[in-house]
């Protein structure tokens, strides 16, 4: 059994290990930010993160083409906690004017995945460095791809999350203050799915539309009546989307289309909600193509399951948060966010809780302006590091 003096990493160790270490990890930092990669593409970012884990003597593993999952394992037996990165960029060309902007033409780190990758790495040297003392095992996940399609499940799938007992992941955000975490319980991104839908109809002159069956007219029925399916099927308590993005029909200014092709996504808080707003997409589409003489093709692509926080291990989280950077660093969010995230495929194996850290900027996340605070690196360290330590020695 694991007893408490085995590891005792107390708040002002943590601080001073954090403050050694943050110089060196924000040279790292930005050696990631002049050189972003696309999702698949991380093959620099990969070898940077391995080189390291290699130099802090972080045992590791390259389950995929690019990223890696690294484990420190204590000399005492115990539970598994794993923590999450994101190490992949943007298509987009920097406009900071840094000393370390990015070097490659048009990818951009917008979204602050090199300083999620940051914190990971720092998380490491300060784990690794104390291993001889560490009751259980620390599973570092630095993912890649998560802009794209996502590498959360491709990880899962060779093994990543095996016998871990609780995850915990972070993303940074502009709006709120530097040395401030936020935590939300409970449902905090939406699910995210794509949709295209065919109306087959015939085609016909456009001097007898009465021969033909117009298949541009009936998909716009289908878009009219598609803006009303939230509003009008769904409570004001399930939070949704269904935005129609794309439309395409007819070839020809004398002929009635024949074929009409439109598509759009979805977003859902919860697997209720989700699975009700793909039902109603599928039979409002289907119900007026039929109703006016059209076939009707909906395929719907599934994509990020959305982030539902297990409330457990977000009141742990926060009061791990509290006691490091002190009750008045640390808020409640009590507002959902409709853009998605792929860590729910890790909350899907694991109870666990993901968090933001403020960064101070005045320009968005995916701006070409973007420009973090880097103080958000010790802020993450120092909760991620007070996490493991309460959740695997206490």
């Amino acid at each position: 059994m694991c007893v408490i003096w085995v590891f005792d990493m107390n708040n002002e160790f943590i601080k001073k290990e954090c403050e050694n270490t943050f110089e060196e990890i924000v040279e790292i930092r930005r050696e990631l930010h002049r050189f972003p990669e696309m999702g698949n593409s991380e093959f620099r970012t990969t070898e940077i993160i391995m080189n390291c884990l290699d130099k802090w003597g972080v045992k590791y593993e390259r389950l995929l083409e690019t990223g890696v999952v690294a484990t420190v394992e204590g000399a005492k037996g115990g539970k598994t906690v794993a923590l999450r990165a994101d190490i992949d960029a943007l298509p987009i060309e920097e406009k900071t004017e840094l000393s370390f902007s990015s070097q490659n033409e048009g990818r951009m780190h917008a979204c602050g995945h090199d300083i999620h990758t940051a914190v990971l790495l720092g998380t490491a040297k300060i784990l690794s460095k104390n291993k001889d003392k560490l009751c259980g095992k620390v599973k570092l996940i630095f993912e890649p791809d998560e802009e794209l399609l996502g590498g959360a499940e491709r990880l899962i799938e060779k093994g990543a999350m095996k016998d871990v007992s609780a995850v915990f992941g972070l993303h940074v955000r502009p709006e709120l203050p530097k040395g401030h975490i936020q935590v939300k319980y409970g449902k905090s991104y939406a699910a995210a799915d794509v949709f295209e839908i065919d109306v087959i109809g015939k085609s016909v002159h456009g001097a007898e539309p009465q021969k033909g069956i117009d298949a541009l007219l009936i998909a716009s029925h289908i878009v009219t009546a598609l803006q009303t399916v939230v509003s009008r099927n769904l409570a004001p308590t399930e939070s949704a989307v269904l935005s129609v993005c794309t439309f395409n029909a007819g070839t020809v200014c004398n002929q009635i289309a024949g074929k009409a092709t439109f598509g759009g996504i979805m977003r859902s808080l919860g697997k209720e909600t989700r699975e009700k707003l793909k039902s109603l997409l599928t039979s409002t589409a289907i119900g007026i193509a039929e109703s006016m003489g059209a076939k009707c093709e909906v395929r719907i692509r599934e994509s990020y399951p959305g982030i539902t926080n297990d409330n457990e291990m977000t009141a742990f989280l926060k009061e791990c948060a509290e006691d490091i950077l002190g009750k008045e660093n640390v808020s409640v969010s009590d507002t959902p966010l409709m853009t998605s995230e792929d860590f729910g495929f890790y909350l899907d194996e694991a109870p666990g809780s993901f968090y933001h850290v403020g960064c101070e900027c005045d320009y968005p996340l995916h701006s070409d302006r973007f420009n973090p605070d880097e103080s958000a690196i010790l802020t993450g360290m120092l909760v991620d590091l007070k996490a493991v330590n309460e959740f695997l020695n206490k």
